[in-house]
């Protein structure tokens, strides 16, 4: 799959499940996940087919169970928006009270603060863990 240029630039590859590929978004203001479908061109998520829509918000579920655990934060923003980029991809962030611009979304929202030694290791492994024991 060749991921959509604009996503690739802005997020670290993770992982991937048998449905999804998993990115972290080079933000460190949320601990933000974005989720692309695997093997599909698609940009709606009705045009996945049965199989490959199940699989891939199964994914985004575990990973949204996973993100709010880990976190311990207040609310985990689901949001699958082609505005910007029309590739299929889904954001998963965790938010909380005290977190840049809550309780509005954070989409354009400042500048972006990339990832520089402080990356979040503990949860990319926990993610990376998660997804290997279940594969």
């Amino acid at each position: 799959m060749n991921i959509n240029p604009r996503i690739e630039a802005d997020t670290l590859s993770v992982c991937s499940t048998e449905h999804s590929h998993i990115r972290l978004m080079n933000d460190s203001r949320w601990p933000w996940i974005i989720v692309l479908p695997k093997n599909s061109a698609s940009t709606e998520l009705h045009q996945l087919d049965d199989n490959q829509r199940r699989g891939y918000l199964e994914d985004i579920n575990i990973l949204s169970e996973l993100m709010q655990r880990h976190t311990q934060c207040q609310s985990i923003n689901i949001a699958m928006l082609g505005n910007v980029v029309s590739a299929l991809h889904c954001h998963v962030v965790a938010r909380n009270q005290d977190d840049p611009n809550w309780p509005k979304p954070i989409w354009g929202f400042e500048t972006t603060v990339a990832y520089t030694s402080n990356l979040p290791s503990e949860l990319i492994k926990t993610i990376q863990q998660k997804f290997n024991d279940a594969g």
